[in-house]
């Protein structure tokens, strides 16, 4: 992959839904695939080490869509695995293993309440929008 130069993703990203109307990923690969786009070098397009990329990207979601049915309380059914940070990197855990380690429920807790705060900031900027929209619905 290229050095990637320092530039405003965001802007960037703008100017591609601006170009096609609409952003989606297929468009932004469409455009940054341009030798010349700032956006190319983000992006690893040698298909040996972009393929294997992807397989590990959807054996992370293979992962992360395994389920189990927990019986002892009220028949439910959860992630089997559970993703941690470890020295390595992102580590999967079997659930059940994990509840039985305190240090891993504790941060295990930690990402879920990191993830709660960030849903909340999302909301947050929803209200805004909604707010906007209102407005300029009534004028």
């Amino acid at each position: 992959m290229k050095e990637k130069k320092r530039i405003d993703i965001t802007s960037e990203l703008l100017r591609i839904q601006d170009k096609q109307g609409i952003l989606t990923a297929e468009g932004v690969l469409k455009e940054a695939k341009k030798k010349r786009h700032p956006l190319n070098s983000y992006f690893d397009w040698d298909d040996t080490t972009a393929g294997k990329r992807w397989r590990l990207h959807q054996a992370n979601m293979m992962i992360a869509q395994a389920r189990v049915t927990i019986v002892d309380h009220k028949e439910t059914r959860v992630h089997a695995f559970v993703s941690i940070k470890t020295d390595e990197g992102r580590q999967f855990v079997y659930t059940a293993d994990a509840m039985g380690d305190n240090r891993l429920l504790l941060q295990i807790f930690d990402q879920l309440n990191t993830r709660i705060e960030n849903i909340q900031e999302q909301l947050n900027s929803m209200n805004l929008l909604k707010g906007a929209v209102k407005k300029a619905l009534e004028t």
